[in-house]
């Protein structure tokens, strides 16, 4: 989110676009993933994570595009001195699909770095399924929209199952989008379900208040 001085704290639906298009998302986007691998290694320096100790960052169709993204990943690992297995980069099933051969070589050589890679929003962007088994992924993420579907809709329970087991099939972990009620996270596991988020959980906050509604105490 955006702390605008003016209108608040604005949606990234609303200034995500404009920095694609501008092509301001390539510094924008360095910044945000030195951020978050900074913040993360400070709180594996005192102790204060979960189980997993892990963060993921999104990656743009832009960055993708972009000849450095590599080289980027790979210096801002080393500046904060965060372990690549502890990084995870999620792409959005239609930036894979806008050029899916090109896509294909960056994720490799991300792989070679050591991070995780997720592919996110899947079910949306109408991927071929003979280039999901050839990308170097770890993690499918389904999109809010089938969570939505669970327990009120026909077909929903059997369309989020079989796209469990497929990544399963797969090697893949699973996570669930958009978890908003009980409901939904009990059929979820039911269906065996890897991992969920969304707001039934937390709202998305600011690093400083995850410190304080979780215990992990921030750095100076």
């Amino acid at each position: 989110r955006w702390h605008h001085p003016d209108q608040g704290l604005v949606s990234p639906y609303r200034f995500i676009p404009v920095a694609e298009e501008s092509g301001l998302i390539i510094p924008i986007g360095a910044w945000v993933l030195e951020q978050a691998c900074h913040q993360l290694r400070d709180w594996h320096h005192r102790g204060h994570t979960g189980p997993q100790g892990s963060v993921e960052v999104n990656l743009s169709a832009r960055q993708i595009d972009d000849s450095r993204i590599v080289r980027t990943v790979e210096e801002i690992l080393t500046r904060t001195g965060l372990p690549a297995e502890y990084l995870t980069l999620e792409i959005t099933e239609s930036a894979l699909m806008e050029d899916a051969t090109a896509a294909l070589d960056i994720l490799r050589a991300l792989k070679e770095i050591g991070v995780q890679l997720a592919i996110d929003d899947f079910g949306t962007g109408y991927s071929s399924l003979s280039y999901l088994q050839r990308f170097p992924l770890d993690i499918l993420k389904i999109d809010q929209s089938f969570v939505e579907t669970l327990g009120v809709e026909a077909g929903g329970d059997e369309i989020v199952s079989a796209v469990i087991d497929l990544a399963h099939a797969l090697g893949l972990k699973v996570v669930a989008e958009g978890v908003e009620t009980t409901a939904q996270l009990q059929i979820l596991r039911s269906l065996g379900c890897d991992l969920a988020q969304g707001f039934l959980f937390s709202r998305p906050l600011p690093a400083e208040d995850i410190g304080s509604a979780f215990g992990l105490p921030m750095s100076a």
